[in-house]
């Protein structure tokens, strides 16, 4: 950190708080109170792609709530100044200390992305610009994300997946419909499920649109 050496001697905490053995379950020192947050947990996080915003999203704020952290990716942690004089000759403590930490979140981000999601954000400065960028992605109501997200709907079929990913796929769909001000009715979504089956499911279509209830 700008020609810093970490010292282990050196509290990166308040009194009565201590690091965790690590962001990743390494032993390592970090920034997340081990009280708030247990080792590892990070590891077990959905990666996000293309099409389990929703699902990430969910894991990832939990953890980062849980850790007291919240307030960095929400940009209500604004970063201070460098050096605390005119002539920059003297550092600002409690800079090197938002960094540090805000450095280790973007590292959490990053180590929860696949490919695709982590292309977008890897110029990103800050934590707040990170998920500030994925959110702007993931959650756009524009014309073009909303249409494409009903075609992706429209065309999907079970093809080679087991019944339980095309199902699976069909609900992260609606989901994403539903972030966005869509909301996929009932009927509509039954509709998809049934006509995006193969041939040999003839019969239990048949059925189930013949039914006067509601499956």
């Amino acid at each position: 950190m700008e020609g810093q050496t970490y010292n282990p001697a050196t509290p990166l905490f308040p009194s009565g708080q201590t690091p965790n053995s690590g962001l990743f379950g390494q032993s390592a020192p970090s920034l997340f109170p081990q009280s708030q947050l247990p080792a590892g947990i990070f590891a077990a996080l959905v990666k996000l792609d293309e099409g389990n915003y929703l699902l990430w999203k969910s894991q990832i704020l939990t953890a980062i709530i849980a850790s007291g952290f919240e307030e960095f990716i929400f940009g209500h942690t604004p970063q201070p100044a460098r050096f605390l004089d005119e002539s920059e000759s003297l550092q600002n403590p409690d800079y090197k200390q938002w960094q540090r930490t805000d450095k280790a979140i973007m590292s959490l981000l990053f180590s929860s992305l696949t490919s695709a999601p982590l292309s977008q954000v890897i110029c990103c400065k800050t934590s707040c610009e990170v998920w500030e960028t994925l959110r702007s992605r993931y959650e756009s109501t524009s014309p073009s994300r909303i249409l494409n997200l009903w075609l992706q709907m429209q065309q999907l079929k079970k093809d080679g997946r087991t019944m339980q990913q095309y199902l699976n796929c069909l609900k992260s769909l609606s989901d994403q419909l539903g972030a966005v001000g869509e909301p996929v009715k009932y009927r509509d979504y039954l509709w998809h499920m049934l006509e995006g089956l193969p041939t040999e499911y003839d019969a239990i279509v048949t059925a189930i649109y013949s039914r006067t209830d509601q499956p």
